[in-house]
């Protein structure tokens, strides 16, 4: 057993696909969850205890990385992500750049 076990979304959508139900609902379970998990990081990551024990921006990273990284996602209609509005703040996310493969050019 690992000592810190990750959600699995991929299971959960396949789970709720094959459950019949359909893709809004599978889509507002996925939402719920993400946005429960970036809610709880960041809010974590501005604890006292957690600035206090020098964790507090690194969970604030954390959500702040897996926004973006959804972000994707909410464009497509796919999520709709409900996050804390400081996080949106624009001098957090100056701090973090999106990089992408099909941007990058094999020589």
């Amino acid at each position: 057993m690992a000592l810190l076990d990750f959600p699995n979304p991929v299971s959960w959508w396949e789970s709720a696909k094959n459950a019949g139900l359909e893709r809004e609902t599978a889509n507002a379970f996925l939402s719920m969850l993400y946005s429960a998990q970036i809610s709880f990081l960041w809010r974590s990551g501005s604890a006292k205890w957690a600035q206090w024990t020098g964790e507090g921006q690194a969970l604030k990273d954390a959500a702040t990385a897996m926004y973006l990284s959804l972000e994707s996602l909410e464009k497509k209609n796919f999520l709709v992500l409900t996050v804390p509005a400081d996080m949106l703040a624009a001098d957090n996310l100056s701090r973090f750049i999106t990089t992408s493969n099909s941007n990058s050019k094999e020589k």
